[in-house]
């Protein structure tokens, strides 16, 4: 009786062992999909973040914070708004952006199918 329980015991630890392993996350997008995203990526901005502020100037490229002024590699940080950066070196000038710019597009309106007036709501 005891071989018997033990022998039940051990065939539903390992069972459960190997279901756990064949489940999926439920939220993850399909296999086609994240493929055709990762492929049709662009490559990202080494620009992190812009510092802006009255007691300093700057941003963090690939890690290393650049002053106002100051140089990255080979070029000098010559100009920062709030959403990029100006670098300036002997090939020109070069703008990083914080934010990877997205085209707009006007929706189609009901059944008609013209696009109407687009309005900014708060």
């Amino acid at each position: 009786m005891l071989a018997q329980a033990l022998m039940a015991t051990a065939a539903l630890m390992l069972s459960t062992g190997s279901a756990a392993q064949a489940l999926t996350d439920p939220t993850r997008p399909p296999l086609e999909l994240m493929g055709a995203a990762v492929a049709g990526a662009s490559p990202r901005t080494p620009l992190q973040s812009i510092l802006l502020s009255s007691a300093r100037k700057g941003a963090i490229i690939n890690g290393q914070y650049v002053p106002l002024g100051g140089t990255y590699g080979k070029a000098k940080l010559v100009g920062i708004t709030a959403t990029d950066v100006t670098l300036k070196s002997d090939q020109g000038l070069e703008m990083l952006q914080l934010y990877p710019s997205t085209g707009k597009t006007a929706a189609a309106s009901g059944a008609g199918g013209t696009s109407g007036k687009m309005v900014k709501r708060p």
